[in-house]
């Protein structure tokens, strides 16, 4: 497998956005560390907590699995859904290489919208999503909220990073689902169809009749002065 190759390399942007992945993680070597936005959001919730294995941490969209590999890592107990058996192969493969095996709860392939009603309710302390749920249109991503809320435990916390209008890339096309696009420039592109998102979807998505945005925070990037990205970083908890 080349070690790095642009998307545009391997993908016209054609096909369900689960076929899409699946060519991309079967043909790109595809991000191995999490982000700082990850680990400061492990770090301040559970770091310190006196047994990290009796924490739970789910993950909506695992892809090859960076970022449950760090919460392995870290002594906590990760179960995670994703639609491309290609990534979660890669994700076993890599825990089992570096003996992190055992820290698996459970991991399930298919999409999250349906395969979440397998899990327990309220058996979660936080659930996790790194720019997954933008590959899902507006009414759907608002129900996958709502399901992985009730799989947290009472005052269980979530993290999701998902993209504004600013990123490069972004464009309105009517003929789309709302806020859609399939961007053909920029970090998204020809990655499938995106849901892009401004404040009040942010509102509208994150905050519900038992949870609650705590915190909002917005990351930006720019490539020599020209904006890159911009992704809204959002933070929030179940009621207790």
């Amino acid at each position: 497998m080349k070690k790095f190759v642009s998307n545009a390399e391997i993908s016209n942007n054609e096909g369900s956005n689960a076929e899409i992945w699946q060519n991309i993680f079967e043909n790109k070597e595809w991000g191995k560390y999490p982000s700082e936005t990850l680990i400061r959001f492990i770090a301040r919730n559970f770091y310190n907590v006196s047994d990290r294995k009796a924490i739970n941490i789910l993950e909506l969209g695992l892809g090859t699995g960076t970022n449950l590999w760090f919460c392995a890592r870290e002594g906590f107990t990760v179960s995670g859904i994703e639609w491309s058996k290609a990534g979660v192969d890669r994700f076993l493969k890599r825990m089992n290489d570096e003996g992190l095996k055992d820290r698996i709860k459970d991991i399930k392939i298919g999409d999250y919208y349906t395969i979440l009603d397998e899990f327990e309710d309220e058996s979660f302390d936080c659930f996790i999503d790194s720019y997954s749920l933008a590959y899902n249109d507006f009414e759907k991503t608002q129900d996958i909220i709502k399901k992985a809320v009730k799989k947290l435990k009472k005052g269980g916390k979530f993290l999701s990073i998902t993209p504004s209008f600013n990123n490069l890339g972004f464009y309105k096309d009517e003929s789309l689902p709302y806020h859609s696009c399939k961007p053909t420039e920029g970090c998204d592109a020809f990655t499938g169809l995106i849901r892009y998102c401004d404040d009040e979807d942010i509102k509208k998505l994150y905050n519900g009749d038992n949870f609650k945005i705590t915190s909002i925070s917005l990351i930006n990037t720019k490539e020599n002065n020209k904006p890159l990205t911009e992704l809204y970083i959002i933070q929030g908890e179940k009621d207790a």
